[in-house]
């Protein structure tokens, strides 16, 4: 099948924003502008449009190991206060972890440690001690854009600011930057439409404009190795779905073996187990992590989850029953599901399987309320559901017959 790589990165790079911008101290979309200084950098500097894409893949994801990183501070502090995590986490670990996350990701050409050291400095003075061509270009490229998103208001820009950028820029060279660096953005400061669409950004959306478009031919057993990068992320939002979408993966092919079902439509309900909760990158961890009860806009919010993932994959094309059977995961027979209220009669048996699988998968985690059941406890939960007709009774029993060991 055909995989926008565009469309791809960029429904993920949305998912990412929006776990990013609870922990994030700069403002919104920084990840985006990040990846679009790179870009113009990478024109003035000749780069290929599949290095573009690359640096482009490289600029949105370069931030993803923030994700567990903030989990484990926060498992370890007790806080969710961002601003403890800036103050108190060994923010090297975000690097090794976003490193090792993407390995996977379709990149179109060969680059090593982008992610691990896109935060060092070209004197050696950042976090691994690399430098000068110790560092990687790439890395070089997203630790200046990173550094200017960081530390100037991009949102708003005035002559004098302009100039303030640019003399930090030069006073900066062969200590944070190299000359190389430095020389290439002397060139993009002269762009009115640089300066413009930085400060227009969210109205003129100029990053997809500019990116090169490339698409790939991919069969599912590759997009289910791919979309493993993700469920990672996701589950490393918090201690207490530490593996949820890879265990519901694991379990789900169990399941789909039991039924007999052909071999697409196994790769595809894997695939939708593993992306179903990428939603929940939009829930915030006091909420996740709550262990006394929600009140009623807590529940309103972790709700939004099942909505964002159906967003998010929704931007996709040729990926429809994917997309259907992970957004379908807390629909009910009865209609008293979300986020659409399907009935029976819209429900087929791959949304079945993976809802479910995750009702059951659930219950037989540690959640912050609650230690993990048993099977048989999980299972007599879900025959109580079965009374209130709200899901599948041959489903229930045959995730009984297979996991009762």
């Amino acid at each position: 099948m055909t995989l926008s790589l565009n469309k791809f990165l960029f429904s993920i790079s949305f998912a990412l924003d929006l776990a990013e911008s609870e922990i994030k101290c700069t403002s919104s979309k920084h990840s985006k502008r990040v990846a679009y200084i790179c870009l113009k950098m990478a024109e003035i500097l000749g780069l290929s449009a599949e290095e573009k894409f690359d640096l482009c893949s490289y600029s949105l994801l370069h931030d993803n190991g923030l994700i567990e990183s903030f989990c484990n501070f926060t498992s370890e502090y007790k806080s969710n206060r961002s601003q403890d995590y800036f103050e108190l986490i060994n923010f090297a670990e975000h690097c090794v972890i976003g490193e090792n996350n993407i390995k996977e990701f379709p990149f179109l050409t060969k680059q090593e440690n982008v992610i691990l050291y896109h935060h060092e400095n070209f004197d050696g003075s950042g976090l691994f001690g690399k430098k000068a061509d110790e560092i990687p270009l790439f890395a070089q490229l997203i630790s200046f854009a990173d550094t200017l998103d960081t530390n100037f208001d991009l949102l708003k820009i005035s002559f004098d600011k302009k100039e303030l950028i640019l003399n930090y820029v030069i006073e900066n060279e062969n200590i944070l930057f190299s000359k190389k660096i430095v020389e290439t953005f002397k060139i993009l400061s002269e762009s009115f439409l640089f300066w413009g669409d930085l400060e227009y950004f969210d109205e003129v959306n100029p990053l997809e404009k500019i990116l090169p478009n490339f698409s790939i031919e991919v069969s599912l057993e590759k997009f289910l190795s791919i979309t493993k990068i993700f469920s990672k992320i996701i589950d490393g939002k918090s201690k207490f779905t530490a593996k949820h979408s890879v265990d519901l993966e694991e379990k789900s092919l169990k399941l789909v073996e039991y039924f007999n079902l052909d071999e697409e439509t196994k790769l595809k309900i894997q695939i939708a187990s593993n992306l179903h909760d990428i939603g929940k990158l939009g829930t915030p961890n006091a909420i996740l992590d709550k262990e006394g009860s929600l009140t009623n806009q807590e529940l309103f919010e972790i709700k939004k989850h099942a909505y964002l993932t159906h967003s998010i994959l929704s931007k996709l094309e040729n990926f429809n029953d994917i997309t259907k059977w992970a957004s379908a995961h807390h629909e009910k027979l009865d209609g008293s599901g979300y986020p659409f209220g399907l009935t029976s009669n819209e429900l087929g048996l791959e949304e079945r399987i993976v809802s479910c699988l995750d009702f059951y998968q659930a219950l037989v985690e540690d959640r912050p309320y609650r230690n993990s059941m048993s099977h048989n406890d999980a299972i007599s939960i879900l025959r109580k559901n079965l009374s209130d007709y709200k899901i599948d009774i041959d489903i229930v029993n045959a995730i009984d017959i297979v996991f009762n060991d």
